[in-house]
């Protein structure tokens, strides 16, 4: 059902292939990025409509999704791309960096892996705006990137929704 969805509202916006991987990010395709199991539910098209916002989620995939993937293996977006519609319908911050095709929230597949390698990694070896542990050391790891404005900034957020900037250390310890 989903892959109708999907080539359906492709042929009405024609901005990408969704079937196709992502230049420099090879291990990754366009639709791993809009794909949304509320959207499809609500009956949104969870679709970019600007191409600033694909080059956004290009510049992502290439500059920490890839590298990502290259040191764990097989990673899964839970979240990537939301429109507008569907961040609203979510809950999502009006200020999400997902909207503008600059966030992902992902989990590893691979057996054996830990978030907090996951997040030690990217804090260690590349360029991002936040990090965001995400009920953690069971959830998942945001992170956003913008070309050229990265903070570098690593947060926590608890069940309460709450937001706490934390170092390394600090979110080491919750897995003691």
């Amino acid at each position: 059902m989903f892959e109708g969805f999907i080539t359906n509202m492709f042929a009405k916006k024609g901005s990408r292939n969704l079937n196709d991987k992502i230049p420099g990010a090879p291990n990754f395709k366009y639709k791993e990025f809009v794909k949304s199991s509320t959207a499809i539910r609500l009956g949104i098209g969870n679709m970019p409509l600007l191409e600033r916002t694909w080059k956004n989620i290009e510049n992502l995939a290439v500059n920490v999704l890839q590298p990502v993937r290259n040191e764990f293996g097989p990673i899964r977006i839970t979240s990537g791309f939301r429109c507008a519609k569907l961040n609203k319908k979510i809950n999502g911050s009006k200020k999400s960096n997902h909207v503008p095709g600059q966030a992902a929230d992902i989990e590893p597949l691979g057996d054996g892996i830990e978030l907090i390698d996951i997040v030690k990694y990217i804090y260690s070896n590349l360029e991002f705006r936040n990090v965001i542990a995400e009920y953690f050391p069971n959830g998942w790891v945001h992170v956003d990137y913008r070309e050229g404005k990265n903070l570098r900034r690593l947060k926590l957020k608890d069940a309460n929704h709450h937001y706490e900037i934390i170092t390394v250390a600090d979110l080491t310890t919750l897995y003691i």
